[in-house]
């Protein structure tokens, strides 16, 4: 019985070292997950939670289950741990997590970490962010517009600003030149992309509401067509729209690293997970429109072609 105890144990470290807790069931391990919206990505990263072989109790914020969420956050102990699925969820549930006893959160697809924390700390917490890392999207983009070399970026000082220093310099560590252009308000916009006309070869979107809203996206998308300037568009629904390509989360695999972690903090790992993988969406359209050929090897990049 010792031995098969041990035998056991060390299956698990072996799983938690490489990151593949999935295949091995927690013993007395509850997670509990709560999501912003019924919004397909966060649905995907529901589904990326539940491929876990782990009991899960799933939640969506609505005003007629708020009681009922708060109810089983404070019911849980330290065998269990909550996964919030964006930034309205996170907040309820640093506000219903505050027992000394509380297991951990991870606060997954959040834009503002900081202001997901209630005042009380009292477990842990990790946040995953909602943008894709800043040298990641650099890379794809110098793979997908090799012949590129100056960078627009749009953004709103009072949103964006980090951000919009991040990408500049992960945009120059692959060879771009970069041109930032605040836009504080709606009105701005015009004259910034005026500004970019004849410098900017590309415009690389940031998760920007002001800018990037939608009510902004015909203004944009001319003024890529009408010059010639490909439009890295913030997500797949601007690539439908017209935008030539976007690099955004596989949410499955997103919601899968976030139990995951979630998983490692129950059992006290300190070993990280394998990282979610990108998915790169791009329009065949588009790229005729503004003359982009790519070949067989950066068309493997791309994970689904619009046409």
């Amino acid at each position: 019985m010792k031995r098969a105890l041990d035998l056991r144990r060390l299956s698990w470290g072996l799983c938690l070292a490489i990151g593949a807790c999935a295949a091995w069931p927690a013993q007395a391990q509850r997670v509990i997950v709560v999501a912003s919206a019924a919004t397909e990505p966060y649905q995907q990263a529901l589904d990326g939670v539940t491929q876990l072989d782990v009991s899960v109790e799933r939640f969506r914020l609505v005003p007629e289950q708020e009681g009922a969420i708060v109810a089983a956050i404070r019911r849980g102990g330290r065998d269990t741990a909550v996964i919030a699925l964006g930034g309205a969820a996170a907040l309820v549930v640093a506000h219903a997590r505050s027992a000394p006893n509380s297991g951990p959160i991870v606060n997954c697809m959040v834009v503002d970490a900081a202001s997901a924390h209630a005042p009380t700390r009292a477990s842990a917490v990790i946040d995953v962010p909602l943008a894709v890392p800043a040298s990641t999207e650099a890379a794809s983009i110098r793979r997908l517009l090799p012949q590129a070399r100056t960078a627009g970026i749009l953004y709103d000082p009072a949103r964006s600003e980090a951000r919009a220093a991040e990408s500049a310099v992960a945009m120059a560590n692959e060879g771009f030149a970069t041109i930032r252009e605040a836009v504080p308000i709606p009105a701005a916009l015009p004259v910034a992309l005026q500004r970019m006309q004849d410098h900017a070869d590309l415009l690389y979107a940031l998760p920007d509401t002001t800018v990037y809203a939608r009510e902004h996206a015909r203004a944009l998308l001319l003024f890529s067509f009408r010059h010639r300037i490909p439009l890295v568009g913030p997500t797949e629904s601007w690539v439908k729209a017209g935008a030539l390509f976007a690099i955004d989360w596989d949410y499955v695999d997103l919601g899968r690293y976030c139990g995951v972690l979630a998983l490692q903090q129950l059992a006290g790992a300190r070993t990280s997970p394998r990282p979610p993988r990108i998915r790169i969406v791009a329009n065949r359209h588009t790229a005729r429109q503004l003359r982009i050929e790519w070949d067989a090897e950066q068309l493997r990049l791309i994970d689904r072609m619009y046409p």
